[in-house]
């Protein structure tokens, strides 16, 4: 599954939601939630932004764009996350 698909573009800015599952046996796209929420396992255990860095390498490498232009926006400590693309 490709992440592309389900970012919600608007100009330079684009922005994608997601749920993630922490200590999981691999980073991974699980499954699409019926509010356009992707959840996404990650094989971090969340502490000391672990996880956030490995999301967004995840991000990064899935969408084949730097990570300087990737940064989460809102709810950094909670599972739900929005995610904010600019370049």
């Amino acid at each position: 599954m490709n992440l592309i698909e389900f970012i919600d573009k608007k100009e330079n800015i684009w922005y994608l939601k997601i749920k993630v599952i922490p200590n999981s046996d691999k980073t991974e796209i699980v499954w699409l939630m019926d509010d356009w929420v992707l959840k996404i396992k990650s094989r971090w255990v969340p502490e000391n932004g672990k996880v956030n860095l490995e999301i967004i390498d995840f991000i990064s490498k899935n969408i084949k764009i730097n990570k300087k232009f990737i940064q989460i926006i809102s709810w950094e400590t909670s599972r739900n996350k929005l995610i904010k693309i600019a370049f």
